[in-house]
């Protein structure tokens, strides 16, 4: 982009006076403007795209406009309206006279650790305020940050980054924003939530406290306190927090990050157990995940490698099973040699699980418990019969005492053999309690449902939090009413990531189809719109609710404290599942049309 656009002095609409230019962005430019009618100024964002995604650009931008002008918070620059006038299409905002952080770092150095604090507060509010409304940033960045003559710090330009970024109708598949400041995720490809803004805004916390960024080749956790030692552990710790790679261990809401900085301390999350096999979430800790077969107490099945023939295909077998399982890499030899089970599952899981092996090029095969000695070689039957009749014969010729002494030793060999056939090589974890057994059953029969993505991170991390929550009343002795109320919360989210499932799958589709579909008249691109929208914020409320588990498990809170949030919680799950029907339904209705 380059030359003017308006010059100073052009009136547009008979109102606004345009003025100096601010900024610039990748399709736009940023002008003050003098408002006529009312007398004040204005900051104009003359919208410049490209001639050919005009119309959608257009199109994205006034319903990003209509969504966001109904954010009012003291910490959100304010957006009054989408105004065309001929060729010009334009943004007016509210007019911050301060800088953005990136010119208050680069003129006057990084902030001090109480003005890091006030920056994190204020925009996390904003974030907070935004993401219940189903409506993501998509790029927090120091220069969409403002710095309010009153101290405040204000978060700009919700929404800009599909414009400036991204002029795709969806934004599945595709990057949004700035890649310095975008979540590992976002960098690969997936569809981010509010937790990839959050990570945004770790990073922006780290160059107001650094005055740089950190190096991006790091797996994440990025520690301001190793650039700038003055920075204190606790306020390290959060913005590591909020840095981490993996979304699942970062805060899950604007709201826990702002109480993290109140309390001025973090607390770095356990990561989430994974799945021996698939490397998926593995809420219960039971080794395998439910998509694999880790479902809980009907393990009826042993799992068995099939004994390769010869030396290099054994050597080989132990190999692939050594990489594909290398937490029993000191057992892989007993594992391919058939003497142990590498697993105990479901008939179910052990069907998948010799399916995912065979796609690993390992044999195996599938065992019921009571017929694990049909494993044993016939070397180990021999060896046994040749044991019996030395015994008698001893027992004939020598030694009485042998006749009874031979059938008990032979006993105990096949009693230890049974164990070792039945004593899976991964095995899980002891609990200390369990869920009520309709939750678990509810919990696992939908996480081994729903397919690899957001919905199945989500509700894996809510199983894991609600069976804490458990094991804490149970500790502390609450009411059954307690535990109710969290297992009816936690029926919800399987519903709901049921839902956020199916929506992500159609959004997915509508990605693949976009340029027909985005041919249509603005009506469908509004309906898509709306599925954004209520995709968005069907995950805050699963982020929200656990958020509200996570503070049930902490040793300070009870349902005294909680209790009215995890209900808050609980009813908007629910009344939302109207509005996720019909969202469904409208974008497969988009889908099928011709």
């Amino acid at each position: 982009m380059s030359g003017a656009y308006l010059t100073p002095g052009t009136v547009l609409r008979n109102r606004w006076e345009i003025g100096r230019e601010l900024g610039r962005g990748g399709y736009s430019v940023v002008y003050l403007a003098r408002d006529r009618e009312l007398g004040g100024d204005v900051a104009l964002k003359l919208l410049v795209p490209p001639p050919a995604a005009a119309e959608i650009a257009r199109e994205r931008m006034r319903r990003e406009v209509q969504a966001v002008r109904g954010l009012s918070h003291e910490n959100i620059v304010a957006v009054y309206d989408f105004v065309e006038e001929g060729p010009w299409s334009f943004i007016l905002m509210e007019y911050v006279a301060g800088p953005d952080l990136q010119v208050r770092v680069r003129d006057r150095g990084p902030l001090s650790s109480e003005q890091a604090v006030r920056l994190g507060r204020d925009i996390a509010a904003a974030l907070g305020r935004a993401h219940r409304h189903g409506i993501l940033h998509r790029d927090v960045k120091p220069q969409n940050v403002l710095l309010d003559p009153d101290g405040r710090y204000r978060l700009t330009d919700f929404g800009s980054a599909r414009l400036d970024g991204q002029l795709g109708v969806t934004t599945t598949g595709a990057l949004t924003g700035t890649p310095d400041y975008a979540a590992p995720e976002l960098l690969a490809g997936r569809r981010g939530d509010a937790r990839a803004d959050l990570y945004a805004l770790g990073l922006t916390l780290y160059f107001a406290l650094t005055g740089e960024l950190p190096d991006r080749d790091a797996s994440g956790n990025h520690h301001p306190r190793a650039v700038a030692p003055a920075v204190p552990d606790w306020l390290d710790d959060a913005v590591a927090r909020a840095t981490a790679a993996a979304a699942e261990d970062r805060y899950p809401t604007a709201d826990a990050f702002d109480q993290a900085l109140v309390a001025a301390r973090a607390g770095v999350p356990a990561p989430t157990p994974r799945c021996v096999l698939c490397n998926g979430p593995d809420p219960l800790g039971l080794g395998l995940c439910p998509s694999c077969g880790g479902d809980g107490d009907s393990a009826e099945s042993l799992v068995f490698l099939r004994r390769p023939a010869g030396r290099d295909a054994r050597a080989a077998a132990e190999t692939r099973l050594a990489a594909t399982l290398p937490r029993i890499a000191a057992d892989t030899s007993a594992a391919v040699g058939g003497e142990r089970p590498l697993f105990r599952v479901s008939r179910q899981g052990a069907e998948r699980i010799v399916e995912a092996l065979d796609q690993r090029e390992l044999q195996a095969r599938s065992v019921p418990v009571h017929s694990a000695l049909s494993m044993l070689p016939s070397g180990f039957w021999l060896m046994l019969v040749a044991v019996a009749i030395a015994g008698s014969v001893a027992a004939m010729e020598a030694a009485p005492l042998l006749r009874w002494v031979t059938p008990a030793f032979g006993g105990l060999l096949i009693l230890g053999a049974r164990r070792d056939l039945s004593t899976p090589l991964v095995s899980p974890r002891v609990r200390a309690t369990r869920l009520p057994p309709d939750v678990e059953r509810r919990l696992l029969d939908t996480l081994a449902e729903l397919p690899a993505g957001t919905a199945r991170d989500l509700l894996a991390d809510l199983t894991r939090t609600g069976e804490a929550v458990y094991t804490r009343l149970q500790l502390t002795g609450d009411s059954r009413e307690s535990g109710s109320m969290v297992g009816e919360l936690l029926l919800a989210c399987c519903s709901a990531a049921a839902d956020l499932a199916l929506l992500d799958a159609n959004l997915g589709r509508f990605e693949r189809q976009r340029e027909r579909l985005a041919l249509r008249a603005a009506g469908s691109l509004d309906a898509l719109a709306r599925c954004e929208r209520i995709r968005d914020g069907l995950v805050q409320r699963l982020l929200e609710a656990m958020t509200v588990l996570g503070k049930l498990q902490g040793q300070a809170a009870d349902l005294a404290t909680e209790g009215p949030a995890l209900n808050e919680t609980l009813a908007e799950i629910r009344a939302e599942a109207e509005a996720r029907a019909k969202a469904e339904e409208e974008i497969e209705a988009l889908l099928a049309s011709r």
